[in-house]
């Protein structure tokens, strides 16, 4: 079985607080760069241009590695929830009826959900 579209999107979070912005959840694999344009007074050594030849700083976060904010971190938190509850299905027991939801993750790691009550496995009846 092949992963749904929304399992295939890299996600990157970015904030920008009082006119900072900060990579603070990237997958490895995604080159992100944020280009700050707010360059009076910064040291000439510093300064990049953009595409258009534009005066500014590049802040670099390479492919190679991933990057991972603290999960408690509310912001964090908030998006890590929200792509859980994006992949996830919900899987009924036919016998009893029973329902849950099971992420593709937890279908790769562990397989088709059995059920608590039943001991039977469960059907998948959408998201």
């Amino acid at each position: 079985m092949s992963k749904p579209a929304s399992d295939r999107i890299p996600r990157v979070l970015i904030t920008v607080s009082g006119g900072v912005a900060d990579v603070i959840c990237k997958p490895a694999g995604v080159d992100v760069r944020i280009y700050d344009y707010d360059v009076d007074g910064c040291d000439e050594a510093k300064l990049d241009r953009d595409p258009d030849g534009q005066p500014c700083v590049i802040r670099r976060f390479t492919a190679s590695k991933p990057v991972l904010a603290n999960r408690r971190w509310p912001i964090v938190s908030h998006s890590l929830n929200d792509l859980a509850r994006i992949n996830a299905r919900r899987w009924k027991c036919l016998s009893c009826g029973r329902s849950i939801e099971h992420t593709y993750e937890a279908l790769a790691e562990v397989g088709t959900p059995i059920c608590g009550d039943c001991d039977t496995d469960m059907e998948m009846i959408g998201s």
